[in-house]
């Protein structure tokens, strides 16, 4: 084999930096646009995240001070943090449905722990059945901008209660 003049030596080494450079921005470029295809065809599957909320319910099926309203339920706020109380609602198995904010108890934003809608079907609540019999469920939805909506709580009566109201 012919041995490479010094001319022909340098002549080869620079096809390689070149090469290597033009495929390292063909695969940067490509995985641009794999990604931005990515990104576009994911937007419409997107969706409102669930809130990071925990609540407590206690059931009170004697109704201890709560009159001639009888048994109820007390859904307790204890962590997270949601700030319009217009688009959480309190609801029935029957899908009557009260807003949190329009709840005695409960306010225009759910948010600091210990907050509660005190429900027995009566008074602010009047939209939502009384508690009658064992079986019922009461949920707390909270409804997304998008149209969705999250089931936060779904709480079942356990009991037949012992003091029942005179709309039962």
């Amino acid at each position: 084999m012919p041995a490479l003049s010094p001319s022909d030596r340098r002549s080869s080494r620079g096809i390689s930096p070149v090469v290597g450079v033009s495929l390292l921005v063909v695969i940067v470029v490509l995985l641009a646009a794999m990604v931005g295809v990515m990104v576009m065809g994911f937007e419409d599957v997107l969706s409102e995240p669930q809130p990071q909320v925990s609540f407590d319910v206690a059931y009170h099926p004697d109704g201890p001070g709560n009159g001639a309203n009888g048994a109820y339920i007390n859904i307790t706020h204890e962590f997270g943090s949601i700030e319009d109380g217009s688009q959480v609602f309190v609801a029935d198995d029957a899908n009557n449905r009260i807003a949190w904010e329009d709840v005695w108890t409960g306010g225009e934003t759910v948010g600091p722990a210990g907050e509660y809608a005190h429900i027995d079907g009566a008074g602010s609540d009047s939209a939502l059945r009384p508690i009658c019999e064992a079986g019922q469920h009461y949920r707390v939805v909270i409804e997304h901008e998008d149209g969705s909506s999250s089931v936060l709580v779904d709480y079942e009566i356990p009991t037949d209660p012992t003091s029942t109201s005179a709309a039962c």
